[in-house]
């Protein structure tokens, strides 16, 4: 029986190694063939990487074949072996750009089932003054999205096709299982290694749709916009590290958030940003933040805004030899409006009961057991009082949010109130504050705190039993 059992193990073992050999092939194939059209570029004549690229399959919106395509009416960027070729026109040349950058735009996104909890939309604006630049999204699993935008300085060829291999590697090593970190420090070896004088500036986002935890690594891109509980936008102040392909080691550490209903996330390319007006201010100092700002009041969604604030940017430059190529993303989380139900109350004692009463109602309705109850409605207890002594003013609201949510197995708990952007959960462990936060820390899956602009966000989450 043991022998059986060892002959089956080891079938499966070299069954494994079979389909990951295969897998890394069919992903990674493709990446090699475009790395060696890229270093040839300067050595062939239009048949021959006609030729070449109508061979390559498997790359993201078909950009070797929309490539190929359109080398039929160009000269060819190239010279032959040992002689010169004519040059093709520019306006060939920029023929062949646009095919590629166009092939590089991703399909649109086909929900697992039930519709997805967020809104995304992304553009690209072609300017006077060229950049090869790109947006992408697709899911790497039922609840979990990728996207990203990214640009090439630069409006060549070579540019053209550095970009295809960028975002090809990136989809190709995420979707082989690596973790975000992985995936831009295997990315950035990968391009350093193609030499030559490209690099890409991308921001790659990671969202786990069901929770809303975000996770993102800024690769040379601009700082993003991000708008919390429908206040304002800022900027979401994170590390900037090099662009991918600029240096051989770069220690690439991915920053997390955790969106919340209404939460809004914009990212653009470095250029929509160094837009600059006739008195040479940047759009991104100057008037973008302002412009999104604006946007709250209005109706409509991630597709409205995203056109506003591209028109917005256009309108503010110098001329229309200012106007630079550029690729945004849109994003709104919209998970949460039918599964939080809450009430308002004032940051007092006396308004404990009124929490209780409504905690221990939404609890019922869920169909939560007697015990498990008990225990939430102490947590909620002991984080109220916290948020309470926090807000120091008997007067301030404090509106209290809670739900039950079975796909994530856990319910949310969440007080909104004008805690002066210090973290009870902080307070110091000799009292009273302090052991009340060291008990919901010890019986809750998270507790975090978030300063915000008018109101602070304190919340629990805690496992379904």
């Amino acid at each position: 029986m043991s022998g059986l059992l060892i002959g089956l193990l080891l079938v499966l073992l070299i069954g494994s190694v079979i389909s990951l050999l295969l897998l890394r092939e069919w992903a990674l194939k493709p990446l090699n063939e475009l790395k060696e059209l890229v270093a040839d570029l300067d050595v062939m004549d239009a048949a021959e990487l006609k030729t070449r690229a109508a061979r390559i399959s498997g790359i993201p919106g078909e950009a070797a074949r929309a490539f190929a395509a359109s080398l039929e009416s160009s000269e060819g960027p190239a010279v032959r072996r040992g002689a010169p070729a004519a040059a093709p026109e520019e306006s060939d040349r920029q023929s062949v750009v646009d095919e590629i950058c166009g092939a590089l735009l991703p399909q649109p996104l086909k929900h697992h089932g039930a519709a997805q909890p967020f809104s995304l939309t992304g553009g690209i604006r072609q300017g006077t003054r060229k950049s090869c630049a790109f947006y992408d999204h697709f899911f790497l699993d039922e609840h979990t999205l990728c996207f990203a935008v990214g640009q090439v300085p630069g409006g060549g060829i070579a540019e053209a096709l550095f970009a295809v291999i960028a975002q090809t590697m990136v989809r190709s090593r995420i979707r082989l299982g690596r973790s975000l970190t992985e995936t831009m420090s295997d990315v950035n070896a990968q391009l350093f290694d193609l030499g030559g004088r490209n690099s890409v500036q991308a921001i790659v986002c990671v969202l786990n749709t069901v929770s809303g935890e975000l996770s993102f690594v800024n690769a040379g891109g601009a700082l993003p916009a991000l708008m919390r509980r429908e206040e304002r936008y800022e900027w979401l102040k994170a590390p900037i590290y090099a662009p991918l392909g600029a240096n051989e080691s770069v220690c690439y550490r991915s920053e997390a958030l955790r969106l919340g209903q209404g939460d809004r996330l914009f990212l653009y390319t470095a250029d929509f940003g160094e837009i600059t007006n006739r008195e040479g201010e940047r759009f991104c100092e100057s008037r973008f933040l302002s412009a999104l700002n604006r946007s709250r009041g209005k109706a409509g969604g991630t597709a409205e805004l995203l056109r506003a604030v591209q028109d917005e940017a256009a309108a503010f430059c110098e001329s229309e030899a200012a106007v630079l190529s550029s690729a945004a993303i849109a994003l709104e989380y919209q998970k949460g409006s039918r599964d939080f139900v809450f009430t308002t109350v004032q940051a007092s004692p006396e308004a404990a009961p009124a929490v209780t009463a409504f905690i221990q109602k939404t609890l019922e309705e869920g169909k939560i057991p007697r015990k498990e109850s008990a225990r939430q409605l102490l947590l909620a207890d002991e984080l109220f009082a916290l948020c309470c002594r926090a807000c120091g003013d008997d007067a301030a609201q404090v509106r209290v949010e809670c739900a039950i949510q079975t796909e994530e197995r856990a319910i949310h708990l969440r007080l909104f109130a004008p805690m002066g952007g210090s973290d009870p959960l902080r307070a110091a462990a000799d009292t009273a504050g302090g052991t009340a936060a060291d008990y919901i820390r010890a019986h809750t899956r998270r507790a975090s705190f978030e300063a915000g602009n008018d109101r602070d966000l304190l919340e629990i989450v805690s496992d379904l039993p």
